[in-house]
């Protein structure tokens, strides 16, 4: 059975900057690093809206990134 690790949690802000030509939106991601991992998801909502409210683009949606390691229950394995 594989073993989670966290390794780091970050915030990410999507944006429309645009519009393509076949008429899809246009995103741009804006990435805070260092997010607490024990920070909750209402209170990351609430820092991403605030951030948000400092840029001139429209706010598309608010990220939460994850990064796990994982490995072998027992610990990691060589090939």
């Amino acid at each position: 059975m594989a073993q989670v690790t966290p390794l780091s949690r970050s915030l990410q802000l999507q944006f429309q900057i645009g519009t393509l030509q076949n008429g899809m939106p246009q995103v741009q991601n804006r990435t805070f690093k260092y997010l607490s991992p024990s920070a909750s998801d209402d209170d990351i909502l609430a820092v991403g809206q605030a951030l948000a409210g400092l840029f001139a683009d429209t706010l598309v949606q608010v990220a939460r990134v994850d990064q796990d390691g994982i490995a072998a229950a027992s610990g990691l394995t060589s090939a």
